[in-house]
């Protein structure tokens, strides 16, 4: 008899370098580049080089990389946190109060009709209704 293989793991995602899966690197990459990039602009826009603009150059990449690691690493609800910034844009764009407007139904001579005879068949139900109430 053949012994058959199920996969495991299959809700896990495989690490690639340090551990880290492919999504967390992407966004780990694309905050140090976005806090590269802040940075040489500000050296280009900050003329001077005293230690205080250093710091602000610092701070203001940390924080992009900062940014990053926190998409990259907080879940909420098993989701990560792309996933619930794409919900919100869905939620922004939603309208949030729905108008009830009926189509207006095409009448064919053939159902037109059957419809005169619904209408009398339902004008009758009425009337007999009305009788048994008094």
């Amino acid at each position: 008899m053949k012994k058959e293989e199920f996969p495991t793991f299959l809700n896990q995602r495989p690490a690639i370098v340090f551990g880290r899966t492919g999504r967390e690197l992407i966004i780990i990459t694309i905050g140090l580049t976005l806090g590269y990039l802040v940075w040489q602009n500000l050296t280009n826009s900050l003329a001077s080089s005293s230690i205080l603009t250093n710091a602000l150059k610092l701070i203001v990449a940390a924080l992009f990389l900062a940014g990053a690691l926190v998409v990259a690493f907080i879940k909420i609800a098993t989701r990560p946190l792309e996933e619930w910034a794409l919900v919100w844009v869905f939620y922004l764009f939603i309208p949030k109060v729905f108008i009830y407007m009926p189509t207006e139904e095409i009448v064919s001579p053939e159902t037109q009709d059957k419809e005169e005879e619904r209408e009398t068949v339902q004008r009758r139900r009425e009337e007999d209704d009305d009788d048994e109430r008094r």
